[in-house]
């Protein structure tokens, strides 16, 4: 009896401690519940190197011109082959932004540190959409560290669509994607 309560403990041990492993290098992901309203078509993007992964997902239907962003980028960077970290990344992002909008400003949303890990949600004011000008768009980037891989999640929201409601709505979007 005392046997087989040992080896139900040891399975429930390793049943346990096996939720818990890390991701294989190459396969953590980060995973987005995108807004049901709208139909999303994803896409690959082609990269140089097998240690950077991007999807990029678009709005489609006869809806899409009227929402108010067409297009979320995800990016997975694995840390074997970038060591990068998300502490520094929104104050490079807007040094970036500001080279071609001297106005941008950067808001911090959301910071969290688990397990030594740090996931950052910001937003860059006052910058411009891929073919608008300065002030056009609002820039909302989610920034966390996985295990094995940084990843991104990236946004424009056009400043003629940009309302209270929809800032709020894609900042709980981005703060309840997960990484498996």
């Amino acid at each position: 009896m005392c046997r087989i309560i040992g080896y139900f403990i040891i399975v429930q041990l390793l049943s346990t401690f096996h939720g818990y492993a890390q991701p294989t290098p190459g396969k953590e992901k980060i995973v987005i519940s995108l807004p049901a309203e709208y139909r999303w078509k994803s896409q690959n993007i082609p990269k140089d190197t097998k240690g950077i992964r991007g999807t990029s997902y678009a709005i489609r239907g006869k809806d899409a011109q009227q929402a108010p962003v067409q297009m979320v980028t995800v990016t997975t960077i694995d840390k074997r082959y970038y060591p990068m970290r998300a502490e520094g990344s929104p104050q490079e992002k807007l040094e970036f932004e500001k080279a071609g909008c001297p106005d941008a400003s950067l808001d911090v949303v959301d910071k969290k540190v688990v397990e030594g890990r740090t996931a950052i949600l910001y937003a860059i004011k006052n910058t411009k959409s891929a073919e608008g000008d300065c002030g056009s768009a609002v820039l909302l980037t989610y920034v966390a560290e996985g295990p094995t891989a940084l990843h991104t999640i990236e946004l424009a929201i056009p400043t003629s669509h940009f309302t209270q409601d929809t800032y709020h709505q894609w900042c709980d979007t981005l703060l309840q994607s997960r990484i498996e």
